[in-house]
């Protein structure tokens, strides 16, 4: 057809390969190599392994090709990253929308285990969250939200006793206590478990409002890609 190419990697390429015939998927998650399958159809596209490689070596080995072969389906330019891309106005309402399972958080969660991130690149991201956090603020409610979930994630409250006016005030968690005397989440978990006072002041007490055990189901997660180009 056109002659242009795909490159990508694979653990398990069967399962990768499957996941371009279904066309549910490939219509849900709009991309050129996507796109163009539905255009062309499957039949006009040809699959080519380019090399076997330890796991360790796959996103290495896919940029190596990337860089070499320079593929127009790839919108991304470097391998497992998103630098550089930027999405539609359109494609940022749809992912505002779009809710996440917690399978495909897994995925997400696993696909970054294990990486090392250089300390450049950690104040690169902080500065960058800060800014964010500065332009797009939470809003009360979602502030409201955010301590129900954290006292429904612990389980537990925080309270402080100003020994010398009885005063008692109550946080969500052992962070939020934390912040408001000036010290360490740890340290108020040191507090709480040996009995001491903090500042000489305040002594701080946790209360469980429920426990209750979830057995989960441990589950093999496998992280895929495909090599595919047009004939």
């Amino acid at each position: 057809m056109n002659g242009n190419s795909y490159v990508g990697s694979a653990i398990n390429l069967a399962i990768r390969l499957r996941s371009y015939y279904n066309i549910k998927e490939v219509k849900r998650n709009s991309r050129p190599i996507k796109d163009a399958l539905l255009k062309y159809g499957h039949g006009n596209f040809t699959l080519e392994i380019l090399e076997y490689c330890p796991i360790k070596s796959n996103m290495e080995r896919e940029q190596f090709y990337i860089d070499l072969l320079i593929p127009e389906y790839n919108i991304l330019r470097n391998a497992y990253s998103v630098l550089g891309y930027k999405h539609t106005q359109e494609t940022i309402d749809k992912l505002k929308e779009k809710i996440i399972s917690p399978e495909h958080k897994k995925i997400i969660s696993s696909i970054h285990t294990g990486k090392v991130v250089n300390e450049d690149t950690r104040k690169k991201l902080a500065a960058a969250t800060a800014e964010y956090r500065k332009r797009n603020p939470l809003s009360e409610e979602a502030l409201a939200n955010l301590r129900v979930k954290t006292i429904l994630r612990e389980g537990v409250v925080v309270s402080g006793l100003n020994i010398e006016t009885n005063e008692i005030k109550s946080f969500t968690n052992q962070t939020e206590a934390g912040a408001f005397l000036g010290i360490s989440r740890q340290a108020v978990y040191n507090a709480v478990k040996r009995g001491s006072t903090v500042n000489g002041v305040y002594i701080i007490k946790k209360r469980r409002l429920y426990k209750k055990k979830i057995k989960k189901k441990k589950k093999k997660i496998t992280l895929v890609s495909v090599n595919s180009e047009p004939g």
